[in-house]
């Protein structure tokens, strides 16, 4: 009864302090600032407040205004830089110093070879090995799929009936889980023991 107490009272005083922060975040917001307002702060930061449309009737005439000026003769204006802009000179350009010329590069050395180039063949994919005391080993390539991998442990003598391999692989679900690489099979292993194997990550 007492912890449900001074939960309700947290709550309550929780509830309370929110809403009253809430109305002093509203009540700091505050109405907008005033043109005056404005360029008034603007001064006192030493700043100057340009409204958009002055400056879109002090700028360039459009050529209709440009044809009528010059129809009735009136000078055509042109749009005035503001005095207090500070007109800076540019700074001269930086002459770059001459780049050095690089040197010719030496002839790259031929190797010394007496004996006549020997080709050779391509290697061959590798074939299951099997040990003297009844151990196979074995390489899964990578991508290879579920019934690939029965394929190739049926050829290497590790399992005897390929369906059954697949039956119990696709009852644990462990067809995209299987890992590349090289493994070592018992002769007469069981088909758990293989799955497990390989479906463990190597590292």
């Amino acid at each position: 009864m007492m912890k449900n107490r001074f939960f309700m009272l947290g709550l309550g005083i929780g509830l309370i302090a929110g809403a009253l922060l809430l109305q002093l975040m509203i009540a700091g917001r505050g109405a907008p600032l005033t043109k005056e307002e404005l360029i008034r702060q603007a001064a006192s930061l030493n700043l100057t407040v340009v409204d958009p449309a002055e400056t879109a009737a002090t700028a360039t005439p459009s050529p209709e205004e440009g044809a009528q000026a010059k129809a009735s003769g009136a000078p055509a204006t042109t749009p005035a830089t503001p005095a207090s802009t500070p007109v800076v000179p540019p700074k001269p350009a930086v002459v770059p110093s001459a780049a050095a010329t690089p040197g010719k590069p030496s002839a790259p050395a031929q190797p010394q070879s007496t004996a006549s180039p020997v080709t050779k063949a391509p290697a061959t994919p590798e074939a299951p090995v099997a040990a003297v005391e009844g151990v196979i080993s074995l390489k899964i390539p990578t991508g290879i799929t579920l019934a690939q991998t029965a394929d190739l442990l049926a050829e290497a003598g590790v399992i005897k009936d390929k369906n059954k391999f697949l039956q119990t692989a696709d009852s644990r679900k462990v067809n995209t889980i299987i890992q590349y690489g090289s493994y070592s099979f018992t002769k007469g292993e069981s088909i758990n023991s293989i799955i497990d194997k390989l479906i463990t990550v190597k590292k």
